[in-house]
Order: structure tokens, then C-alpha cells, then sequence
């Protein structure tokens, strides 16, 4: 079994190489940008084994062991090269494909990048001449100055649908290489291509090493859709593995170890316009797992910076857990109300903005803050918030990272460490053997929104069949408590013989909060003998108290032996008959 070159060098270039050592006991120590450690392939108590992350290389100075992630597995788990190219090609999610299958995608692969480089130049060309001209004033306005204009290579998209592509096809690159780069698309219906981006400032996408891999581009006017266009994933581009600045930044970043998250192209400009050149952002995509490894060969600490509205401060929760799942010192610094880095930097200027970022928030006193904002400062409060704290933190992979954030947490809470330990240990576990707060419920407490509610919730989760009495009794109006009527709602949609236990990874990206509450839900013991009798005792309690708040309502809006009274009275005895129902003998 053969590879081709260009095929190991993205299975090395997407191996994380410090995390694939770790994975196997090597106990490595940062002393700069490198690594060292006790070399793992000949015996020595001084350390002489040295990595370095930024060239994905190994060295040992004792044995003269070297080589990259390749040869590090060979070596370590006495594998052949193709066994290892292909376990790491799995670890990484590159899809296999071996020499005979990639005879043809070389030359296409080079054929690709050019290119994108040659698509790149051309924008960059437009933007200088007439065509341009708009958008120059546009960056003038937002001052970008031509220097850093031609650093970051920004280009313009002509308002016109074929100019890209008719200049590619006289540099004699092959349609179907257009469209394979994101630079083209097929119209519907006919057969003709055009261009992707027109009248779009243009942002070049480049790679680690500085090739142009993709593009972003913004409207000029603004009546156009969408206000950000971004390349397709394409053999070249993918979004969850690409930051943009990285680049640019690449000295200045391995200097400091350190990164800077911004939200957008121009806010990543401007910060490097004022010496902030550690920033970058994602290319129009939330922040993933693939980005983390990125980040980790770069950077030791990170620096979530979100504008200061309301957005922002969703943006910054929704990448709090994600950052915990890693050993990086993350910390979350959220501008003041209505400004951006942008704004603030051309208000304020980089010594402000210097002495703001010294006042950043570790991430996780920023996430026991804004858990704890949610909820009043009452016992119940206090429950609720360490449930979620602890569903939050469940995901951390290593033990000793996890203990580090319950004591965190108990010292927020004012509680013994030993009380949130054994409450972790319980959710954990899925028990309840343990007692918070001298309360005789749970260690997870039910919501006080309601206890009903959510045994019925429990329950529907639990065993699958009471969901047919559910549909006959129970709607989700009936949920007062908003999550949990969205919880129902999501259950209702699934089909008979389908599991829910889908639904809290479904929900994690784009509603965090649904996700943690139905994983909590998933993470209380549940165990009841005679459940459906229980769930249609719950349900009764529900219906009696919806029953006897529309008979208080109702009756202080309609007068006595009137009409309306008359229909009042029937509309209850349904109600009532249908209490009865629920109850009635199978």
C-alpha cells in the first residue's frame, strides 16, 4: 500500500504531535516553543527528547532519534509506515486514499492552488483599478490604509458574472478546476458557469504557510445578500480547520504563545493594525474541535474577545464549554456596550485597549458568574445553578481538570468541597445517594418551576410507550416552563420507534441551553415502580392546577347565570372529563 506525497504531508500537517505523545505517556515539559521529556526509546533520567510543535518534528539528543508523527508511531507501536499513516489518517478524519487512486489528483491538487493564487492576484487587481474604486473609498472611510490593504492582500470582485472565470480560462485553468476551488458555479438548468463573488470586497484565505486556500467576501451595497459570503469546503478549504490572521500573525503569535478571538475580517485588521497582531477569527463558522487542535500548536493561552452587546455575550457561552474541554488557559474579555474592536481600538487606542485586556476573565470564573446571574440567590437558586455547573463541566476529559473546577465552583457556591464533589460523583453516576443544602430531595434538585413537569419529562424519556398517553392528555401549553415545553415539543416531532438520546448533541451547537437541561434530565437516577401510574398521577396533578387557574380566571370575567357563565360551566365539566378519563381502568 503506497501514498502519495501530498496525502502524508495533510496526514502529518493534521496530526497534533505533542497530543499524540501524551496519548502514549510521554510526559512532556514546555520550555518555550518546545518540548521536552525523557526520550520514550532509550533509557536516560536527564531529559534529552525535544519537540517542536510548529515544525511537527522530533529530536533526541541522547540517541539521535528523530523524525515526525509518522515516525514517532512506527517507532513507538513498532508499526509498519502504511499501518501508521493509516491510524493517524483515521485519528485525523482524512479519508484514505492510496497512490494508485491519487495518480490524477496531484497534478490537480497543484493545479488548484495555483489558481486560487491566481484568483487572488486578479482581485487584488481590480481593486486598484477603476472598477475599484468604490470599495477603495469604502476602506479609506473604514480606515484601512493601503499598506495594510496589500498585507492582507484584500482584493474587489467586479460587478460582473463572468470576469473571473473568462481570465482563469485565458491563464488556461480548466473549468472544472475553477469549480472544484469554490471560484465558480454551475447556473441551474443551464449549462454555464460563473462567478462566485461579484461586487465583494474580498478577504484572501491563507493556509499556515501562506498559500490563498479560500475567500471571503463582503457587500458593498447594502441591499445585497448575505452581507458575508464565504468559499465552499473544497480540497483545499476547510472552515473547522482554518483561522484567518493565523498567518499574518504567525511571529507574533509564536512569540507570545498567545491568541486573541475576534468575530470578523476587518476586526482581525484592525487588531494587528494596532499591535494586536496575536488575533484571528473563524471563516463565517463557529468554533470546533478541529480549531482547538490548531490552536494548541500555536498557542498556550487564548483570549475569547467578544463585542459588547447582547450577541456577543451569547458568542462568548456558547464557547465556554467548548474551551474546557482542552488544556489551555482560556480567558473571556467582553467590550463595553456597543463597541467592537474596531470602534474601540479607533476611539480609544491601544493603550486602552491594552489595559482592558489586562482585566480579561478567566473562562471559568466568567462561566460561574453569568450561571450564577440567572438565578436568585435562594437555596433553590443555588441548586439550580450547580446542576448546571455540573452538567458543564462533565465533558472535561481528565479527572484531576474536573476536581480543579468543582472546588471552583463549591468555593462560588459557599459550599464544602466535599458537598460538590459528592454531588458531581452523583450526577456522574446517576445516583442519589447524597444530600445538599440539609434539603431531603436529590443532590440534583427538580426545578422548582415545577416538580410535575418534570417527572413527566423524566418519565417520557425514560420509557418510550408512555408517549402515546402523553399525546392524548398532554400538550405543550401545558408546560409552563419554558425549556420543558420545548423539550415536549422536540419529543412530539420524533417518530414512534425513534430514541431521544440524540437530542442533546443535536442541540449543543445551535441551543446550549436546551442541550444541558435535556442532559440533565438524561443525568438524574430515575428509577419508579409502577411508572405509568405515576406519570398519569403527575399528569392529573397538571391538568387539576391548569383546571383551577381558567376557573379563577374565568370567573371574575362573567357574571352569574349569564351566557357566558353557562359556557364556562361546560367548558369545565370537558375539562373535568377529561381528568377522568386519564384515570379511566384499561
Amino acid at each position: 500500500m503506497r501514498f502519495s506525497d501530498d496525502f502524508v504531508r495533510e496526514v502529518v500537517n493534521r496530526t497534533d504531535l505533542v497530543q499524540l505523545m501524551e496519548e502514549r505517556g510521554v510526559a512532556l515539559r514546555r520550555t518555550g516553543s518546545t518540548f521536552k521529556a525523557c526520550c520514550p526509546f532509550h533509557s536516560e533520567k536527564t531529559p534529552s527528547f525535544n519537540v517542536n510543535p510548529q515544525r511537527g518534528f522530533f529530536h533526541c539528543f541522547g540517541c539521535g532519534t528523530s523524525g515526525d508523527a509518522i515516525r514517532f508511531l512506527m517507532l513507538f507501536e513498532r508499526l509498519t509506515f502504511a499501518e501508521a499513516v493509516t491510524d493517524l489518517a483515521n485519528k485525523a478524519g482524512v479519508e484514505l486514499r492510496h497512490e494508485g487512486k491519487s495518480n490524477q489528483r496531484k497534478p490537480d491538487q497543484e493545479a488548484g492552488l495555483h489558481a486560487l493564487q491566481l484568483a487572488s492576484g486578479f482581485y487584488q487587481q481590480q481593486l486598484q483599478g477603476p472598477t475599484g474604486q468604490d470599495v477603495r473609498a469604502y476602506l479609506d472611510q473604514r480606515y484601512v490604509p493601503a499598506e495594510w490593504q496589500e498585507r492582507f492582500q484584500l482584493g474587489f470582485a467586479p460587478d460582473d458574472w463572468q470576469r473571473l472565470h473568462q481570465y482563469l480560462l485565458a491563464q488556461k485553468i480548466p473549468a472544472q478546476i475553477q469549480e472544484q476551488c469554490g471560484l465558480v458555479k454551475m447556473a441551474e438548468q443551464q449549462e454555464r458557469r460563473y462567478d462566485r463573488f461579484r461586487n465583494r470586497l474580498i478577504f484572501p484565505i491563507r493556509d499556515a504557510r501562506g498559500r490563498c486556500i479560500g475567500f471571503g467576501g463582503r457587500v458593498i451595497r447594502s441591499e445585497d445578500q448575505p452581507k458575508y459570503l464565504n468559499s465552499p469546503e473544497t480540497p483545499y478549504y476547510r472552515k473547522s480547520q482554518v483561522l484567518y490572521g493565523l498567518y499574518e500573525g504567525l511571529e507574533t503569535i509564536r512569540r507570545s504563545r498567545e491568541l486573541i478571538f475576534v468575530e470578523g475580517y476587518l476586526d482581525v485588521i484592525r487588531m494587528h493594525q494596532y499591535g494586536f497582531a496575536q488575533a484571528v477569527a473563524t471563516c463565517g463558522t463557529a468554533l470546533t474541535p478541529e480549531h482547538l487542535q490548531l490552536i494548541r500548536r500555536h498557542a498556550d493561552s487564548v483570549v475569547l474577545l467578544f463585542d459588547g452587546d447582547t450577541a456577543g455575550q451569547k458568542a462568548a457561552l456558547k464557547n465556554c464549554q467548548l474551551f474546557l474541554l482542552v488544556p489551555l488557559d482560556t480567558y473571556i474579555l467582553t467590550l463595553p456596550e456597543n463597541e467592537d474592536p474596531d470602534s474601540f481600538l479607533q476611539n480609544k487606542g491601544e493603550e486602552a485597549f491594552s489595559k482592558l485586556l489586562a482585566r480579561k476573565q478567566p473562562l471559568l470564573e466568567y462561566l460561574i458568574r453569568q450561571t450564577l446571574a440567572k438565578y436568585p440567590e435562594t437555596v433553590p437558586g443555588r441548586q439550580e445553578a450547580l446542576r448546571e455547573l455540573l452538567v458543564a463541566a462533565q465533558p472535561i476529559p481528565k479527572l484531576e481538570q474536573r476536581q480543579m473546577v468543582w472546588v471552583q465552583i463549591a468555593e462560588a457556591l459557599r459550599l464544602p468541597n466535599e458537598t460538590v464533589f459528592a454531588a458531581a460523583k452523583t450526577l456522574t453516576n446517576f445516583s442519589q445517594n447524597n444530600n445538599l443544602f440539609g434539603s431531603s430531595n436529590s443532590v440534583i434538585r427538580q426545578s422548582p418551576h415545577s416538580p410535575d413537569e418534570r417527572f413527566l419529562l423524566q418519565a417520557l424519556l425514560t420509557e418510550a410507550q408512555l408517549m402515546s398517553l402523553a399525546k392524548q392528555f398532554l400538550r405543550p401549553e401545558d408546560f409552563r416552563h419554558s425549556l420543558y415545553r420545548q423539550l415536549y415539543e422536540q419529543l412530539l416531532q420524533l417518530p414512534d420507534d425513534a430514541s431521544s438520546a440524540h437530542l442533546p448533541q443535536q442541540f449543543a451547537k445551535e441551543q446550549p441551553e436546551l442541550a444541558r437541561e435535556l442532559a440533565a434530565l438524561y443525568a438524574t437516577d430515575f428509577l419508579h415502580e409502577h411508572l405509568e401510574s405515576q406519570f398519569r398521577l403527575s399528569l392529573r396533578r397538571l391538568k387539576e392546577r391548569h383546571l383551577r387557574e381558567y376557573r379563577q380566571e374565568r370567573l371574575q370575567l362573567v357574571a352569574p347565570n349569564s351566557t357566558e357563565h353557562a359556557l364556562l360551566g361546560r367548558t369545565l365539566r370537558q375539562m373535568e372529563e377529561e381528568l377522568n378519563r386519564i384515570f379511566k381502568p384499561r
